[in-house]
């Protein structure tokens, strides 16, 4: 078949590097243009993309230590999110994967930890959060490698495109053309059979993939295309980007930031040599330009802003329709809170490239895979949603924004079931939907406890579930287990660099390759 990837970026170069590799037989035309320009201002990632680049889903030919020389990338452990609560000064750390009994139910060692440590302590019980609490890294000092690939990433969203480039474009099957696309011709069954370069050329194909991210240029075309509006559960729906530079000896966090502020929210990504950062508020409750002095404020400094960005929450209806498929920007955005857009478009690539993209473009446009495979895109982007507006829960009323979140009315049904069963138990891995790319209970557990939804007596309740005639030993034997759980992680660590000593390894690198100012 002739697959023709509209648009590069992140998104398309993602999916012509996955399709081509996976998919021999095919030939692959990632059509995208150098006038276009890319925001490059930093973004979060999740394990799903260290899984790419350490091949562990299929031998796509990334080298992880090449990609964070390259893109100036940096490891990511956890999200701190600061002032979420009335208690506007107040933090918690949300680790990326959780406590390491996270699979039972209920989760014994997140429960003793509530019990027995302060919130801002709780990270310890799990592998990611013990390594920040060490300051320690898994990157070995004898192998120059990691030791199991346990961290997400924080990259410039324009590197990590060009980076996806070079790999793609080593495929014998592949081929870019620098040229935009200015329209799509459909057949009479409603199906893409040309597209329109700007010079009035037409490339001819058999699938088409839509990653011209907001544009939509595909999809918007095609028969039945609908969008499916977040807005009334997540408000936000605009940002402000800018970089903020290091000061002197400053070291980039193992943590993205998201900082709430009067009006949303405000990221910042730790690269290796800036911080790339925005503020996401909504234009219902601030202007641009009071958002931009308020970020000032709040930072006591001068920023340099991009152009405010405009967007709306929510995604397509159906996101493969006949011969074209979206991805990326151009089928939904939840917002950039817990870095949803390069994890959901990683997941949707993988489940197209793996599951239902066949030798055949009659195998492929199956009725029942498109229905599949939209029922499971769906479903992602829904759930993603709920788990974002928990979030926005933790009872702040401090300005008219977080009044209007404070009286209820974006809260989702599933939201308010799990907020009704948290004042009462432990919520568990059953409680929540589980797929590939799910967030589920290891990533909600911190969320829900940091924003104090949980009932005082659940922890010890759970714990006391466990054993009859729940006393101090079942403490104690937890306890022992934790410790000698640690005592695993410290083994594991002992060969390998602090975050100091990673930091600095990596930025000299890119010092001396030019790639750097540091």
């Amino acid at each position: 078949m002739q697959i023709v990837i509209v648009g590069g970026g992140t998104a398309g170069w993602l999916a012509g590097m996955m399709i081509s590799s996976r998919h021999p037989n095919h030939d692959v035309t990632v059509i995208e243009s150098s006038k276009i320009g890319v925001i490059g201002v930093g973004e979060s990632t999740t394990g799903l993309l260290t899984d790419i680049l350490n091949n562990h889903i299929w031998d796509f030919g990334c080298d992880h230590n090449e990609f964070i020389i390259e893109t100036g990338a940096s490891l990511k452990y956890a999200i701190k999110h600061k002032g979420w609560t009335p208690d506007i000064d107040d933090y918690y750390i949300g680790p990326i994967d959780g406590s390491f009994t996270r699979e039972h139910g209920p989760d014994i060692l997140f429960a003793y930890g509530m019990k027995h440590l302060p919130k801002k302590d709780l990270i310890k019980v799990s592998q990611t959060g013990s390594w920040i609490h060490k300051g320690m890294t898994d990157f070995n000092k004898h192998t120059h490698s990691f030791n199991n690939m346990t961290h997400a990433m924080h990259v410039d969203a324009h590197l990590v495109g060009q980076y996806f480039k070079k790999v793609t474009l080593r495929k014998p099957n592949t081929k870019h053309i620098d040229a935009k696309v200015v329209d799509a011709l459909l057949n009479e069954k409603g199906s893409i059979k040309e597209i329109v370069l700007e010079d009035g050329t037409k490339i001819a194909g058999d699938f088409f993939i839509d990653c011209t991210g907001f544009a939509r240029l595909l999809i918007s075309k095609m028969p039945g295309n609908e969008w499916i509006s977040y807005q009334d559960h997540l408000p936000v729906n605009a940002a402000i980007p800018f970089h903020l530079d290091y000061e002197e000896d400053e070291l980039p966090d193992p943590y993205t930031t998201a900082w709430a502020q009067d009006n949303g929210w405000m990221w910042q990504i730790p690269l290796m040599d800036r911080k790339g950062c925005g503020y996401v508020f909504s234009d219902e409750f601030t202007t641009p330009d009071q958002a931009h002095d308020e970020i000032e404020k709040r930072l006591g400094k001068k920023i340099n802003a991009q152009r405010p960005l405009k967007f709306t929450t929510g995604r397509q209806k159906t996101h493969w329709i006949n011969n074209c498929l979206s991805i990326g920007l151009s089928t939904a955005f939840v917002e950039p809170l817990e870095a949803t857009s390069i994890h959901s478009t990683v997941v949707m690539i993988k489940n197209f490239a793996f599951d239902y993209l066949q030798n055949t473009l009659e195998g492929t446009l199956n009725t029942g895979s498109i229905r599949r495979y939209n029922d499971r895109a769906k479903n992602m982007f829904d759930d993603f949603k709920d788990f974002l507006v928990m979030h926005y829960m933790g009872g702040r009323t401090d300005t008219e924004f977080w009044r209007y979140i404070n009286s209820g009315v974006t809260r989702t049904e599933y939201v308010d079931e799990l907020l009704e069963m948290s004042k009462h138990r432990m919520l568990n891995q059953h409680d929540f939907k589980k797929y590939y790319g799910s967030a589920g209970w290891p990533l909600y557990s911190y969320v829900i406890e940091g924003i104090n939804k949980f009932g005082p007596n659940v922890a010890k309740d759970a714990l006391s579930l466990e054993v009859p005639g729940f006393n101090n030993d079942f403490e104690a034997a937890v306890e022992n287990d934790y410790i000698k759980k640690q005592q695993d992680w410290s083994e594991e660590l002992k060969d390998c660099y602090s975050w100091s000593e990673f930091v600095h390894l990596f930025r000299k690198v890119r010092r001396d390759r030019g790639l750097s100012s540091i």
